[in-house]
């Protein structure tokens, strides 16, 4: 299996279906792990390592992965007994000659194969409102600024150079999901490090919007909102990895790899 190609063909897939934070969360999670162990057909882990890993309630990561499975992303065999391990199969999205995940009678919850096939073709890309209405400011040199909300004129600029960098960097098409997403970057996060993000991005060649945003909200956990905080922090954690005393002197605050880990973001 693929790593990158997999991540781009569930991108693909979310373009025209929902999945929870809970199990999107999950589902990186659950790659990460099958990379670490060379990609086996079937891998396991217990409850209890996987909520630890990435700060979920047992209840919330059974909810998770039973919508995967649900929905034709995942198989898993849970153990008898609680505390047991749970045996997991992630489906191959990008088999050659598949064009949807094939889900075999009674796996789903209730039993029943779904009506309509669980990965759909993705949509054609309609550029949205606010995309069309940018490129048409563009061309005279406007400032585009949403009449019912004239607060937003930061925002809007900040948009506007987001929207650049992403048309930049070769990360494909924008439609109406992305242009979504790249607003709320707009909105939460600085752009130098929106640019950062996409730049180390490029540079791990991942180019996927999931990616990208995978770091902001990895740093953001870490109270990280500029980029000058950002050289900071990795070099405070360098220095405690080194085993320097600078670093001895920060504890785990600076030391610990795991918010970084259990997304499978290594920086």
């Amino acid at each position: 299996m693929n790593y990158i190609k997999q991540l781009n063909a569930l991108y693909d897939w979310l373009q025209s279906n929902h999945l929870s934070a809970s199990a999107q969360l999950l589902y990186h999670t659950l790659l990460m792990i099958n990379n670490s162990c060379g990609w086996t057909e079937w891998f396991q882990r217990t409850n209890q390592s996987i909520c630890g890993l990435i700060g979920i309630d047992e209840k919330t990561l059974i909810r998770a992965r039973n919508e995967l499975k649900q929905k034709g992303l995942i198989d898993f065999k849970s153990g008898s007994k609680k505390g047991e391990i749970t045996r997991y199969k992630i489906i191959d999205l990008t088999s050659a000659g598949e064009k949807t995940v094939k889900i075999p009678p009674n796996e789903c919850l209730d039993g029943k194969i779904p009506s309509k096939p669980p990965v759909e073709p993705p949509v054609t890309p309609v550029e949205p409102p606010d995309i069309y209405k940018l490129k048409q400011k563009q061309k005279n040199n406007d400032v585009v600024v949403d009449i019912d909300e004239p607060s937003n004129f930061q925002t809007d600029e900040k948009f506007k150079k987001v929207v650049h960098l992403f048309e930049n960097s070769g990360f494909g098409t924008i439609n109406t999901t992305i242009a979504d997403t790249l607003k709320d970057f707009a909105k939460n996060y600085s752009f130098e490090l929106i640019e950062e993000a996409f730049r180390r991005a490029r540079q791990n060649h991942a180019v996927s919007l999931r990616y990208v945003e995978t770091m902001l909200i990895a740093w953001k956990e870490q109270g990280i909102e500029t980029l000058e905080q950002l050289k900071e922090f990795e070099k405070k954690r360098s220095l405690y990895k080194g085993g320097g005393k600078s670093g001895k002197s920060q504890g785990n605050s600076w030391g610990n790899d795991e918010q970084y880990k259990k997304i499978g973001i290594t920086i």
